[in-house]
């Protein structure tokens, strides 16, 4: 399985990240660690969004979709409000 997924900063909570990976658990200890340069500044990082694909080109597809203009609206709209509590640690 191929997951997109997205993490929020604990430390600057207006920032996120969206990636794709085989491996969730293992990718957010990546970031947690520093181990990314795209996030490496900005953790650490607590996971908040996970969808798994079969198929690496669709999860890519996806996570493209999420990072371009109607994906972030769409996010904004459907996804990360319902899922996230900004109150929450």
């Amino acid at each position: 399985m191929y997951y997109v997924y997205r993490i929020r900063s604990r430390s600057h909570p207006d920032k996120s990240f969206i990636g794709v990976s085989r491996d969730v658990k293992r990718r957010v200890k990546m970031h947690n660690a520093g181990r990314v340069e795209a996030t490496r500044e900005s953790g650490p990082w607590k996971l908040v969004f996970y969808a798994a694909f079969s198929r690496k080109q669709r999860a890519q597809e996806f996570e493209d979709y999420l990072k371009s203009p109607e994906g972030k609206k769409f996010g904004r709209k459907r996804l990360w409000q319902h899922l996230e509590d900004p109150d929450q640690p």
